[in-house]
This record gives C-alpha cells, structure tokens and sequence, in this order.
C-alpha cells in the first residue's frame, strides 16, 4: 500500500513544482487509456488460461460486484436523482477493485498466493472495466441511445477490443510470439504509474469534498461516503455472504475471497471520470477515501476472519 501512496505523491509534487507543464495530466490519461492499459489488458488475458479460472471466486467477485454497483446506482437515481454520469462514476468507485498493484501483492504477502486475485483480474479486465467505460462514454454524450451508437462506443473502445481479443486468445491457448508479447508488456507496465502520477497530478491545489454544504459540493460528498462505505463494507460483506452460504467456503477460501473484494476503489475510476468531463470530484475522493480507509478496513477483515 505504501508504494502506491509514494507515487501518488510523486505525482502530486510533480504537479506542485509544475514540472511537466499544465497538459500533462490530460496527456498521462490519454496515454493510460488508449495505449497502456489495452496493453495491460491484452497482455493479461491472452496468457491466462481462461478455463480453469472459472469457479466460486470467480462468482463471488462478479456478484459482488455487481451488487455493490447496483445498489449504488438505485440510490442515485431513485433516491439521490443525481445525474446518469454521476450515477456511473460513483457505481464504479463502489465496486471496481484495485486490483493490480495492491490485489496482488496484498494476495502473495498476505493470503500467501498471487493466484487469488486472479479471479479479480479476469472478471474486472474482462468485463467490469471496458463496462463501465463504454457507460461512461454513452452518458457523457447528449441524445438519444440507439443500438448503433452503442455499437460504435463498444467497437471503438480500446479497452474493449483489447479485452476481446485477448481473451479469445487465452480461451484457445494461442501463444504469439516473445516478438509481439514483450513490447506489449513492456507499454502495458506504464498503466499503473501513468495512472497513479495522473492521480497525483489532480490532487494539486484541491481539497477532499465534504459531505456539508450546498449543490454540487454537498451532493459529491454524499456521494464520496456511499462509495466508500459500498466499497469497504457493502461488498466484502456480500461477498461473504454469498461465499459463505451459496458457495459454502469456510477458513482460507472465505478469508481470501472477502479480502479481494475489500480492495480499494481503482484508479481507472478517476481516469474514465476525467476524459469523459463527468464527476470527476466524485471519482477522486473516492479512489482518495477508499485507498486511505483500506488499511483499518483489510485489518479488520483479517481480524474476523484470518
């Protein structure tokens, strides 16, 4: 967890000493979206054997999930009447993982194995992720939705394409090349720090959003609180519950399940906030609150369950 802090910090002095201009940080999450994290996500999907992940951890991450989402999205809409943008960053920050580079070291060190995260991965990599983006790119736009505006955001979402043809290639066990895998692998390494820095570049000159207050500010800090409290409590508590009584898992099974969907908010939050123009506020103190709050929320899992 520290190394994320230390290159969010980088970033933020980054931004403070204005050393890479003001664009940067547009330029970082451009860079982020359309070139490393499709990298990332090729890279991932076309080496994992897509067979053999499907299981109970598997089911328990996509119906968690899904669930943390949807209730944060019933809530919104129906109670809050918050915006459908809105609605969309928030239901991502309340249950897209962090997954990458705190899931897995936080999966070797702690639950002894890296592969418990993997289910993670294949479920937010997959699906969950180029989800979210294409939501975020349909509502970021004004009009009508048709079924060909929606097939023109899926067919030219990187992200999208990325994941489709990298799991159609796991699924089959095609190996390509070192040739094509390794330059590949190396761009889709620059996700993660582009992403972080990017975030730190944000937090300069701006102050965490309180829940007291009027509008717009009043309502993102709500919003920063249900995100949090969906993403930190809501779901590790579905997914022991449906880990526990649908799946029956019990000792290191249940701990390690819970424990991955206690994951931080990810930073792609804030990256498909900020180049859609959409509750970017919202995405920042989210991913800001929940990878603070993570440290004495994972504890406390570990202390109930461990």
């Amino acid at each position: 967890m520290s190394v994320v802090w230390v290159i969010i910090l980088l970033g933020w002095m980054l931004g403070r000493l204005d050393i890479l201009g003001a664009g940067a940080q547009e330029v970082l999450n451009k860079l982020v979206y359309y070139v490393a994290t499709p990298c990332l996500l090729f890279g991932t999907l076309a080496t994992t054997d897509i067979a053999a992940l499907v299981g109970a951890p598997l089911a328990i991450a996509a119906m968690s999930g899904v669930g943390s989402a949807l209730v944060f999205a019933v809530l919104s809409r129906f109670v809050f009447r918050d915006s459908r943008g809105h609605t969309v960053v928030g239901a991502m920050a309340s249950s897209l993982a962090n997954a990458a580079h705190i899931g897995i070291p936080l999966a070797a060190y702690v639950l002894g194995s890296a592969t418990h995260v993997v289910p993670v991965l294949l479920f937010q990599l997959g699906f969950f992720t180029p989800m979210f983006f294409v939501l975020a790119d349909l509502v970021s736009q004004d009009g009508t939705t048709s079924v060909r505006r929606v097939a023109r955001v899926v067919l030219s979402n990187p992200l999208v394409v990325a994941s489709a043809i990298g799991m159609a290639l796991g699924a089959t066990g095609t190996a390509l090349p070192d040739l094509v895998m390794e330059p590949i692998r190396v761009v889709g390494g620059a996700a993660v720090p582009s992403v972080l820095i990017a975030f730190g570049l944000s937090m300069t000159g701006t102050t965490v959003t309180g829940v007291r207050g009027s509008g717009a500010a009043r309502s993102t800090g709500r919003a920063v609180v249900l995100a949090t409290t969906l993403k930190l409590v809501g779901q590790p508590a579905l997914a022991f519950l449906v880990a526990a009584q649908v799946f029956h898992l019990s000792g290191h099974a249940l701990f390690a399940v819970v424990t991955m969907a206690g994951l931080p908010a990810a930073q792609n939050t804030y990256v498909a906030a900020f180049r859609t123009g959409t509750a970017t506020g919202l995405a920042r103190g989210a991913v800001l609150a929940t990878t603070l709050l993570a440290i004495p929320s994972l504890a406390a899992i570990a202390a109930l369950l461990a």
